[in-house]
């Protein structure tokens, strides 16, 4: 029993990890219906960012606030400048436009920082011992990190003004138009906050992992695997998703370790077997 507890704490970590950046997809999904296959590139900025950041400041904290909100105006940017465009297009075409960013991004990495992997020094925040096992205290930061992004959100989407036009524009578009509500200016924060959540997701993930060229690749392919089987656009839903995600694949490393690649695709599939809509439904 003490082995599995700890396996649900290293499945809580990533399961919050997971969360922070596939909400940021999610959100913008919610607002735009728009599937923003660059989310991984963000992600990757996210690390790099604030890789760079930190070694001008020596502050982790700070490199992870200005990187991820760099990561924002990135993504505002890329909304105002090509993908604004594209939002009376087929999905087709913004899958399309949104993939070739992440080649830009790519490149743009490379020519900047270079092919080779790069990490921070450790941060000394030491490890606690939990079941007879060493569990690094970072871990227990993202944990909370993630359950504050949850407050945040609440708050946001239900007990504000920004949340109440939000949650009119996805309704009814038309509707809240004609209540004086300018969806194009929803449509920027969306990318902006969408972008910012993966990088933080991606500057959270450097004193564990390095930062690296195609970092972004395995986590746009969680987040579509969260956001799909949460329902598409719905927040709650891809928070629970990230949960059955991160812990479900911890407990399989542990008992069935060659089975852990595989098992987030199985519970996808079981999971649109019996409600195709996902767990909570499109929002």
């Amino acid at each position: 029993m003490e082995a599995i507890f700890f396996q649900i704490l290293v499945g809580l970590s990533t399961a919050m990890l997971y969360w922070v950046v596939s909400v940021g997809l999610t959100f913008i999904f919610g607002v735009t219906r728009v599937l923003n296959f660059a989310h991984g590139s963000f992600y990757m900025l996210g690390a790099f960012f604030a890789l760079a950041l930190f070694k001008w400041t020596n502050s982790f904290v700070l490199s992870i606030a200005l990187g991820s909100l760099a990561v924002g105006v990135v993504g505002l940017l890329c909304e105002r400048g090509v993908i604004r465009f594209t939002y009376s297009l087929p999905v087709a075409f913004q899958l399309v436009l949104t993939f070739g960013l992440v080649l830009i991004f790519e490149d743009l990495v490379r020519f900047i920082w270079g092919s080779v992997p790069q990490m921070i020094r450790p941060l000394g925040l030491g490890v606690v011992t939990i079941a007879g096992r060493r569990f690094p205290i970072y871990s227990f930061v993202i944990m909370g990190t993630g359950l504050f992004l949850w407050i945040i959100l609440y708050f946001l989407l239900l007990e504000t003004k920004l949340g109440l036009m939000i949650r009119a524009t996805i309704s009814d578009i038309e509707l809240a138009m004609a209540n004086g509500i300018n969806p194009h200016l929803l449509y920027a924060f969306s990318f902006f906050f969408g972008s910012f959540l993966a990088g933080l997701g991606g500057a959270l993930t450097l004193p564990m992992c390095s930062a690296s060229l195609g970092m972004g690749e395995r986590i746009i392919i969680y987040s579509f695997i969260i956001t799909v089987m949460g329902g598409l656009g719905n927040i709650k839903g891809a928070f629970m998703s990230s949960l059955i995600i991160g812990i479900s694949e911890s407990l399989c490393a542990f008992f069935m370790p060659s089975l852990t690649i595989a098992i987030s695709y199985v519970i996808l599939a079981l999971v649109l077997v019996v409600k195709p809509e996902g767990i909570y439904g499109e929002a």
